[in-house]
């Protein structure tokens, strides 16, 4: 997801009223929260000077309630697509009565993300709003499953919500059109199947990745914290120079980071080829999906003279973008078969699926509206997603490393780092220790979201 290419955009705006049904990649993760129990959930934070006045996000927060997030999950008896029902009580919000302990602003931030969604009854979404003890900050939190949207999706939700633009609601399905969906369904199931048989074939493509590191299965990990994240506001002119002097991109340091703390946590070793995905927009204008976003990846190798020269790695991106529309296409047919799989069937098919061993979400430069909710203030910000289970042993099986994001400002780069691995990674302290040892390296210093 990119946030400039966000910016203008007015979907649904003006359109017909339509029938919005769940895409496969929003079905991917209907199954991922409601059969193996794996939620995902963004979450963006917002540090405001404490002269914004806090009661006006109450109307933001109805303008959302009223906008493209206002939806929720809506199934019906025998085979087809969900659809999205939209109702303002998918959305909640609140301004917290009790204020934040100064020093507890991560903590509080934590505490938001692990709030209960319902993606079929409500609140999909969560916007809530403190004060911290001595008065110098408002904070805000948006917490969104990733069924009701991507992160592209609820930056254009918030974009459209400052501007106070509206949004057109689809409208609830007849029988007629989902007899209509279903065969349509069935049948682009069928049809891909057979594509998918037919390519395999001819084998799976040699793959360059190349990790010797592996999780512990054996590990006790019942005391370990779920996804600790921590996030970084490092000098934007600091990370140019930083990525330009060594023949680099922000995205090609942003890659090498990356690499750099899943290496220094013990999961990769020297020499090994790391596959970091990248996810890309697929978002177009007038756009109505929840999720619209492809994945790339770069296979980058933890060499030592990265730290040197990123020529290597900026390569190792690049070429990835340009396999994208190859991968994603497999991808989707994956994902278009499993839309008709039964909820047993799927959960013995995802018996031996793993997360990703590296993720690395760029998300550009991020537009006043969204940094500033509208208030006229920059607010320091800080994006992440959150696995919301409360067994960190599904983490553990899932065989899944870190998932990073990396936001642009005027003034700051906000790089955000989550553990997926509770073996190697357990708590926010050894994140907070491998992140500073790695920025140290590039010759990189910050300050943490909330210090």
């Amino acid at each position: 997801m990119n946030f400039a290419s966000l910016v203008g955009n007015a979907p649904g705006v003006g359109q017909d009223p339509t029938v919005d049904r769940l895409t496969a990649d929003d079905d991917l993760f209907v199954r991922m929260d409601v059969i193996l129990g794996l939620p995902v959930v963004n979450q963006t934070l917002w540090r405001f000077p404490g002269t914004v006045d806090i009661d006006a996000f109450a109307s933001l927060a109805e303008k959302l309630r009223r906008g493209r997030l206002s939806r929720l999950v809506a199934t019906h008896r025998g085979p087809g697509r969900a659809h999205w029902r939209y109702t303002p009580d998918a959305g909640h919000f609140s301004v917290q009565a009790e204020p934040v302990p100064v020093g507890g602003e991560e903590e509080w931030g934590r505490a938001q993300a692990d709030a209960e969604l319902d993606i079929e009854n409500g609140p999909a979404w969560r916007l809530v709003a403190a004060r911290t003890a001595d008065d110098s900050s408002v904070l805000v939190s948006l917490v969104i499953s990733h069924v009701i949207a991507d992160g592209g999706t609820g930056a254009v939700a918030v974009i459209e919500a400052v501007h106070g633009l509206d949004y057109t609601p689809g409208t609830a399905p007849g029988l007629v059109s989902n007899v209509l969906d279903a065969g349509d369904l069935l049948w682009n199931a069928g049809k891909t199947a057979v594509q998918m048989a037919r390519a395999s074939r001819s084998g799976p493509p040699v793959s360059p990745a190349r990790v010797t590191g592996r999780p512990a299965p054996e590990t006790d990990v019942a005391g370990a914290e779920i996804a600790p994240n921590v996030t970084v506001l490092i000098p934007t002119v600091d990370f140019a120079a930083a990525a330009q002097s060594r023949g680099g991109t922000d995205n090609s340091l942003f890659a090498a980071l990356m690499v750099g703390v899943l290496e220094r946590c013990g999961r990769v070793s020297p020499g090994d080829v790391v596959p970091v995905s990248l996810p890309v927009s697929s978002r177009t204008p007038d756009d109505r999906r929840a999720n619209a976003t492809s994945g790339a990846t770069a296979f980058v190798e933890a060499s030592a003279d990265r730290y040197e020269d990123l020529t290597a790695v900026r390569a190792a991106c690049k070429e990835a973008y340009n396999r994208l529309a190859a991968n994603s296409g497999k991808v989707a047919q994956r994902a278009v078969v499993l839309q008709v799989l039964s909820a047993s069937l799927t959960r013995r098919l995802a018996a031996n699926v793993t997360t990703p061993l590296c993720l690395a979400s760029n998300v550009g430069l991020v537009p006043d509206e969204f940094a500033t909710l509208g208030t006229g203030e920059h607010g320091e910000l800080s994006v992440r997603a959150v696995t919301a289970t409360d067994d960190p042993r599904r983490l553990r099986d899932r065989k899944g490393g870190i998932s990073g994001w990396l936001a642009v400002g005027a003034d700051t780069v906000m790089f955000s780092v989550s553990s997926l691995d509770p073996v190697r990674i357990p708590d926010v302290a050894t994140m907070r220790r491998l992140v500073a040892a790695e920025l140290a390296a590039w010759g990189l210093h910050g300050k943490h979201w909330g210090a």
